[in-house]
This record gives C-alpha cells, structure tokens and sequence, in this order.
C-alpha cells in the first residue's frame, strides 16, 4: 500500500461545526499513520439559513493556532495551511482578494448551499427538510449549475466533494447524477485543462464506494489530480477510509494522490 496518504480536508472548532482542537487532529494523524495533514476551515459566504457571511477570512486564528505547536509536531506531522471555501461565487472579486495570502498552501472550492436564486439555504437544511423527490432534483439541477460557475471563476485548488448533496437526500429518493452526466463531463475537462484537481472525501470513512462513478469517469478523461480528504469534524476521523480509498484508486489507474505547497499540485505515488 502507499505510504504517503495525506488528509487534506480537516476541520478544527475554527470551523463552527467542530469542537476538535489541533492537537487533538495531530495526535490521530499520528495514530492512524497520517504524514501530513491540511487545515481547511470553513469558509462559507452564505449561512444555513442563506444570510451572506463575510467576504474576508482572517488566517491569523489558523496560523496561531499552529504557531503554538509547532516546535513540537513540526518533524512527526507535516503541517499546512489551507481553507474549504464555500459558494465563492457570490462575491468573486472579493475572495480573489483574500486568497492573495502568501502562506496559503491550498483552496478547496465547496459548494455548500443553494443558490440565491432558490434562496441560498443550506443544501443540509434544505435536503432534510425535502419530502419530494421533484424538489430535490431541482437542488441537484441548481448545484451543478453553480459548479459550472465556479469551474468558470477559478477560486479553488480542488473542487470539494462533488457529490456532496447526495449525502443527505433521503436514501428512498434513489438520486444519482446520472442526469447531469454531459455536463459533469464537461465540468471535469474544465478542471483538467484548468491545471485543477478534484477531491475524493472519504465522509469521515463513509461514502468511498459513491465515488466510483465519477472517479471513473475522471481518469477516462485524463484527470490525474486528485487529493484525499476525510471531511473530519472529530479527531477520530482523520485518515478515515484512506485504505480502501487508495486500493479503489490503484484498481482506477490512478498514478498518484496530491498534496500541495503554494497552491502547487506536489505529486505522490500510489504504485
């Protein structure tokens, strides 16, 4: 198996929706022998309730809270600054602002809510409370539209979790992206030609099987970067289904998994 599986979508309590601490991420990195992790907060311009958020991210609470550590971890886990950004597109001109920062290594692009056209809610809240598989198809309809136009703008290393919504649709709504497939197709040649990457996020371990499809198609068209992300919310997480993720990977085609310095692609082998 490789031995150099980076986890490069982690969150800590920087991000709302954690509670984990740093040290706590390192410590499991080091446990589930995880040489280099990715710090990538949330991000996200538009709240679950589809208020806009600010459009400038302060780095500094990321970059103490690594200064704090560093002497200790910086030989046993390698460290590096990234964000998740979420719906960049309501405000372009002022992300590519922010994203002028000298130590950002990394820039996953996510879509996490609806349009504002349908609102802007949060695609979480919006799924959970959708009883009608008309309805939900319309959501998958809207965020392939907005994926276009985050493919079109640029504000990313790596588009996050793509099959994101189909996390939380409810199961009985058999819902693929099937429908769409010209269209992603499209997206991944975008990407491709682009220089960009797309991500495999493991959900903390549970959906690397869904990704077949779509990583499938990714490397018939000639994608090749592509990182590994666990989405971890709790410590426990980090690393989760990286084993089976990689074998899936290697039985692909797949050359490599990606880390990145600089917003630069740093190539790993998994042969």
């Amino acid at each position: 198996m490789p031995s150099y599986l980076a986890d490069y979508h982690t969150h800590t309590h920087l991000s709302g929706d954690s509670k984990s601490q740093l040290l706590e991420n390192l410590n499991a990195a080091c446990q589930a022998g995880i040489p280099e992790l990715c710090m990538t907060e949330h991000w996200n311009l538009l709240n679950q309730r589809g208020e806009r958020l600010p459009t400038h991210y302060d780095f500094d609470a990321v970059l103490n809270q690594w200064a704090a550590l560093k002497d200790d971890w910086a030989h046993r886990v390698e460290v590096r600054v990234g964000i998740e950004l979420g719906n960049s597109t309501v405000d372009t001109a002022a992300v590519q602002a922010c994203l002028n920062f000298p130590e950002l290594d990394f820039v996953i692009g996510s879509l996490h809510s609806v349009s504002l056209d349908l609102g802007g809610i949060g695609i979480f809240t919006y799924a959970k409370s959708c009883t009608d598989p008309q309805r939900a198809n319309a959501v998958l309809e809207d965020y392939i539209r907005q994926m276009e136009e985050l493919v079109e703008v640029g504000t990313f290393d790596v588009l996050g979790h793509i099959i994101y919504p189909l996390r939380y649709f409810s199961p009985d709504f058999h819902l693929t992206l099937d429908p769409w497939q010209d269209r992603l197709d499209e997206i991944l040649r975008r990407v491709i030609h682009s220089g960009k990457g797309i991500e495999l996020n493991t959900t903390q371990g549970t959906t690397v099987r869904q990704w077949l499809p779509l990583l499938t198609r990714y490397r018939e068209l000639g994608g090749e970067i592509l990182t590994l992300g666990s989405d971890a919310h709790r410590p426990q997480f980090i690393g989760a289904g990286f084993q089976e993720a990689a074998q899936m990977l290697q039985h692909l085609g797949y050359r490599y998994v990606c880390t990145y310095r600089q917003r630069k692609p740093q190539f790993h082998s998994i042969r």
